[in-house]
């Protein structure tokens, strides 16, 4: 397969199955864009699962050092977040992108719980994205759609 690749431009190919923690805004430095919110990438498999893990600390000083590691496991309808350590994360997820949500626009989404008001859906890419959650990746969070 050949893929268009104009200057500028990078493609980036992601597994079916994969979660992937991101910045959500780049910035001028690496210590603006860390201190930065943070958004999820959650590439469902044809059953729903995706999974994936990031390892989070100071980004400074040479390791072993405080570190969280948050994990997420995706299953049809469902994201769970769930964090081990002793780093707190400061910055908030903003953002979460799921792709093969589904093929029926869901009427509801929550987060533990709680009704989302913002989201949109394509339904021909089966993608959907929730957006100014505020997800504190210290804790345990459910973030369900149907």
């Amino acid at each position: 397969t050949t893929l268009s690749a104009p200057l500028g431009h990078i493609n980036v190919h992601i597994r079916d199955g994969s979660v992937l923690l991101l910045h959500a805004e780049p910035a001028y430095t690496i210590e603006d864009t860390r201190d930065g919110p943070y958004s999820l990438l959650v590439s469902q498999a044809k059953d729903g699962y995706a999974f994936g893990t990031a390892y989070v600390d100071d980004g400074e000083t040479v390791p072993p050092t405080p570190n969280t590691t948050v994990t997420f496991t995706a299953r049809k309808g469902a994201v769970a977040i769930s964090s081990s350590g002793s780093f707190h994360i400061s910055q908030k997820l903003e953002t979460v992108t799921v792709l093969g949500a589904s093929a029926v626009q869901p009427q509801k989404v929550t987060v533990n719980g709680v009704k989302v008001g913002k989201f949109q859906f394509n339904a021909g890419a089966e993608e959907l994205v929730i957006s100014g959650v505020g997800i504190d990746l210290n804790g345990h969070t459910i973030i369900a759609w149907e």
